[in-house]
C-alpha cells in the first residue's frame, strides 16, 4: 500500500510482504488461494473461509493472521481435521505430508476508532482495520485473512455484505450482484502481489473502459456526482504513464472513497477520504501520484535493503513532472520548494541517508525520502538526458515487474541506457545532507568588448563534488554555465558575458540538491515545524485555551515545546529560541524589527470566526522565526488551527468562513546565492 498525506498528499505505508522474505526455500509454495469473507458491519465482524492449494506435499505450513482472530476449523481436502497451533498471530498447520489442499475457517472483529487529533504525517489516522456502518477498511498490515509465507501464484476473493455495501480489493472484478439481502462481488488477480487490503461501503458504482483497462469509481451518494471527473482523469493519466513506463500492470483501476481522510494507493485502486475527494485540486495532484504508484511501489516493489526509492521517484514523476509540463517556471518553483522544505525541516539531529529511508513518519523524513529523493532523480535525468532516463525506467519495469527493485537496479538501468558511469551518484544515496554553497570574492572586469566575472564557490564541510549551474543575467539576456565544483572548501571559477552583467546567480533554477543558507529560506510554517528550539508564548490577549494552543503546537510537530506566559518570559529565553506567540505581545521587542504587525481590523480578522497565522524572521545577529497565532475565538482556534500544518510552504495564512481566504510567502533575500553588480561600467 502506498500513501499520500492530506493536502500535500504524499503519506506512505509501505506495501510489502511481511512474511517469507528470507524463507522462500523452507516455505511451501502456494499454487492458489481462495478467500471468502462475510462482513457484518453492525457487529464489526468478519467471518471467513480460505482454501489454500499447495504446490506439492509439505510437512508444515505457516500463516499470519490477526492475533485477535478465532480459528473455527482447519480441514484437508477430504474434510479431515488438520492439527494446528495459533499463537501471537502465527497459525501453524501440521500437514504431515498428507494434503495439498487445506481449508481454514476463522472470524475476527475490527473496530479501530478514527483519531480526530492525528499528527499530519500519519496516513492511517490510527486505523489499521475497521468494520462498521460508516465503512470498512482492512489494511494488509491488519492480517484480516490467513496470509501464507509466500504470495500465492493465483488468488481469488469473494466478499459478501448487507445489500448495498459494495466491496473492493485487488484484481479484476469477475462478478457483482445483489440478491436475498446480500451484495456479493468476486475478484481475481492474474499476478498477485503483496498482502491484500479490502474496502467496503455504501457506494454508488460507475464504470468505463480505456485501452482495454476497466475503470471504476466507488463513491458515496454525497460524492457520486464527482465520478465522471475522476474517471476522465484516470483515462488521461493511464495512457500518459503507459507511454513513459510501459504497460499498466494490473487488471483495473478504481477510485474508491474512504470514510476517513486517507490518500492510499493499492495495486489497482486508490482510496481517498470523502473530504479529500471533494478538494478540487486532488484530481490533478494526488490522483496521478497514486496512479504512478501502480508501476512504482505496487507493480515493482521496493527492495528495502537499500532504502525506499519509490516515494522520491513517484513524487518526481507525478507531483513534479506535471508542473514541469505546464511550464518551466512551475517546475523550477517546485524544485526550489523541495530545497526550502529540506532546509527548514531537516537538522543534523534528524537527518539520515536515502538508503535508510523506509517511510515518512514526520516532516523531516518526508523532506528526505520524498524531496531529496525526487531531486536525486532530477539530477540523474539532467545528467543522462530524457531519452535514457525514461528508457531506464521502462527497462526496470520490464525486468522487475511483480518483483522488487533497489536503487542499484535503477542506477544500473540508467547506466545501461545512457552509457554513463553513475557510480558517483551513490554519494547522494549513502551520505546524509548535501553541499552548502555560496558565492564569494566575486569581481567584474571589462575584457575587451565583453566582461569577465571571477570568483570562488565556497563550500562548508562536509564537502561534495557537484556540477553547479551559474547564471549571468544582463540586459542582453541570461547565460548559464555548469561549473565543476570540487569536494573542497573553495573552487575558483571564471565566466564571460558579451554585455555588462546585472546579477550572478548560483543554481538559479534549483537543479541541484543542496542545503540552502538561512537567508535563502523564506519564513514559513515549515520554519516552525522544523525548529529545534521552539517556545510557545501566551500573550494577554490570546483567545485560545492553553490546551488548544498546546494541541496546535503538537500539530506542528512541536508537542514537547515549552509554553510560558508573556509576563514570565525572560529576555534571554526569547533571544535564544524560535517563538510561536498566541496573541499580539505587549512587548513589541519580541516582534522582528521593522516587521508590520498584523491588523485586527478589515477583512474580518477581528471577527470571532477567523484565524491569522503569520511567520516572521528575525534579522542577524538574533536570527530565528517568530510566528503570531491569532485566533478570533476559542471556536475559531479549534476549527482552523489543525489546518495550518498543511500549508507548510506559506508564511501568512488567514482563515474565515470555514476556508482559507488568503495565503502568501515573503521572498527570501537570496544571500550568498546572488551577487548584484552595482555598476555596469567597472574599469
Amino acid at each position: 500500500m502506498r500513501g499520500i498525506g492530506f493536502i500535500s498528499f504524499l503519506l506512505v505505508m509501505l506495501f510489502q510482504p511481511l512474511f517469507g522474505l528470507c524463507a522462500e526455500d523452507a516455505a511451501p509454495k502456494v499454487a492458489s488461494q481462495e478467500i471468502r469473507v462475510v462482513l457484518d458491519p453492525a457487529m464489526h465482524e468478519l467471518r471467513g473461509v480460505t482454501v489454500l492449494t499447495l504446490a506439492g506435499v509439505a510437512k508444515q505450513a505457516s500463516l499470519a493472521l490477526a492475533p485477535a482472530a478465532r480459528i473455527e476449523s482447519v480441514r484437508d481436502a477430504g474434510g479431515v481435521k488438520v492439527p494446528w497451533r495459533f499463537d501471537s498471530g502465527s497459525l501453524t498447520l501440521d500437514l504431515a505430508g498428507r494434503a495439498a489442499t487445506v481449508t481454514v475457517s476463522w472470524r475476527v472483529s475490527f473496530h479501530d476508532e478514527v483519531s480526530r487529533n492525528q499528527a499530519a504525517e500519519d496516513p492511517s489516522y490510527g486505523v489499521n482495520a475497521s468494520i462498521g456502518e460508516e465503512g470498512t477498511f482492512l489494511g494488509g498490515g491488519a492480517l484480516w485473512y490467513p496470509v501464507p509465507e509466500q504470495v500465492p501464484q493465483s488468488r481469488t476473493v469473494q466478499v459478501e455484505a448487507p445489500a448495498g455495501i459494495e466491496a473492493v480489493t485487488f484484481g479484476a472484478r469477475l462478478s457483482r450482484e445483489t440478491s436475498g439481502g446480500v451484495t456479493r462481488s468476486v475478484w481475481r488477480e492474474a499476478r498477485p502481489v503483496g498482502i491484500l487490503s479490502l474496502c467496503a461501503g455504501p457506494y454508488l458504482v460507475e464504470e468505463r473502459e480505456v485501452a482495454g483497462i476497466k475503470l471504476y469509481s466507488y463513491l458515496s451518494r454525497d460524492n457520486a456526482a464527482l465520478a465522471p471527473r475522476y474517471l476522465d482523469a484516470v483515462a488521461r493519466y493511464l495512457p500518459m504513464y503507459q507511454e513513459l513506463f510501459g504497460p499498466y500492470p494490473f487488471e483495473k483501476y478504481a477510485v474508491v472513497e474512504n470514510f476517513f481522510p486517507t490518500g492510499y494507493g493499492f495495486p489497482s485502486f486508490t482510496l481517498l477520504g470523502g473530504s479529500v475527494i471533494r478538494l478540487p485540486f486532488i484530481v490533478d495532484t494526488s490522483l496521478p501520484h497514486e496512479i504512478a504508484h501502480s508501476w512504482w511501489g505496487n507493480g515493482v516493489d521496493v527492495d528495502a535493503s537499500e532504502g525506499n526509492w519509490c516515494e522520491g521517484l513517484v513524487t518526481y514523476l507525478a507531483d513534479y513532472l506535471l508542473k514541469e509540463r505546464r511550464s518551466e517556471a512551475e517546475g523550477s518553483d517546485y524544485r526550489r520548494q523541495l530545497l526550502i522544505d529540506y532546509a527548514s525541516l531537516v537538522t543534523p539531529q534528524n537527518d539520515f541517508p536515502l538508503t535508510s529511508f523506509a517511510s515518512r513518519s514526520d516532516p523531516a523524513s518526508r523532506a528526505i525520502g520524498y524531496g531529496k529523493g525526487a531531486m536525486v532523480f532530477h539530477m540523474t535525468r539532467r545528467h543522462i538526458g530524457d531519452e535514457a532516463f525514461f528508457a531506464g525506467l521502462r527497462q526496470v519495469a520490464r525486468e522487475r515487474m511483480y518483483r522488487d527493485a533497489s536503487w542499484s537496479d535503477l542506477l544500473r538501468a540508467f547506466s545501461e541506457r545512457s552509457g554513463a558511469d553513475l557510480s558517483g551518484f551513490r554519494t547522494w544515496l549513502t551520505r546524509p545532507g548535501g553541499p552548502r554553497l555560496a558565492l564569494a570574492d566575486v569581481t567584474l572586469r571589462r575584457d575587451g568588448k565583453g566582461w569577465r566575472v571571477n570568483g570562488v564557490v565556497r563550500q562548508s564541510a562536509p564537502f561534495f563534488a557537484v556540477e553547479l549551474p551559474l547564471r549571468i543575467e544582463s540586459a542582453g539576456g541570461a547565460t548559464t554555465e555548469v561549473v565543476r565544483i570540487d569536494a573542497r572548501e573553495e573552487t575558483p571559477f571564471m565566466l564571460t558575458s558579451a554585455t555588462a552583467p546585472g546579477r550572478l546567480l548560483l543554481d538559479p533554477a534549483a537543479d541541484l540538491f543542496r542545503i540552502l543558507a538561512q537567508d535563502e529560506i523564506p519564513a514559513t510554517v515549515n520554519s516552525v515545524k522544523g525548529s529545534t528550539r521552539l517556545m510557545g508564548v501566551v500573550a494577554r490577549d490570546c483567545r485560545a485555551r492553553p490546551e488548544t494552543f498546546r494541541t496546535f503546537l503538537a500539530s506542528l510537530s512541536q508537542g514537547t515545546a515549552p509554553i510560558v506566559g508573556e509576563d514570565a518570559l525572560k529576555p534571554t529565553e526569547a533571544a535564544g529560541r524560535d517563538l510561536v506567540i498566541c496573541g499580539v505581545p505587549a512587548d513589541r521587542s519580541l516582534i522582528p524589527a521593522g516587521a508590520e504587525l498584523p491588523t485586527t481590523t478589515g477583512e474580518g480578522e477581528g471577527a470571532a470566526d477567523s484565524l491569522l497565522f503569520q511567520v516572521l524572521m528575525r534579522a542577524a545577529p538574533e536570527k530565528g522565526a517568530v510566528a503570531l497565532f491569532l485566533p478570533g475565538s476559542e471556536r475559531a482556534a479549534l476549527q482552523y488551527a489543525p489546518k495550518v500544518t498543511h500549508y507548510g510552504k506559506y508564511g501568512s495564512l488567514y482563515f474565515a468562513g470555514g476556508v482559507n481566504r488568503r495565503k502568501g510567502t515573503t521572498a527570501a533575500a537570496g544571500g550568498g546565492a546572488v551577487v548584484r553588480f552595482q555598476s555596469q561600467n567597472n574599469p
